[in-house]
């Protein structure tokens, strides 16, 4: 399975087309700065530029810097504490089309 990897960390935001089941990167990573404030939007509109980036079509995983459950945010780390008691999930499907 191909899916893009995303890792939302608290100074860069990367992504890469992952094969899962080689565990194997497909492209080069791709780097964005994590915007400031990292309030959901902007964070997620960075999410939407890697995924154009790759012309992505597919599914997305998501490694976020924070506690999540049933895609809502119970606390985040490092980004804007406007994500806590964000369905993070559904927001990101929203904006990204993903």
């Amino acid at each position: 399975m191909e899916v893009l990897g995303i890792d939302i960390g608290g100074s860069g935001i990367k992504g890469a087309p992952v094969d899962t089941d080689k565990g194997t990167l497909l492209a080069q990573r791709y780097r964005l700065l994590t915007p400031t404030p990292a309030k959901p939007q902007a964070v997620a509109e960075t999410v939407a530029k890697i995924s154009k980036k790759f012309n992505w079509k597919g599914s997305l995983g998501i490694g976020f810097p924070g506690v999540i459950r049933r895609g809502v945010t119970l606390t985040a780390a490092n980004i804007h504490d406007d994500w806590v008691g964000l369905n993070a999930a559904k927001f990101i499907k929203k904006v990204t089309g993903r």
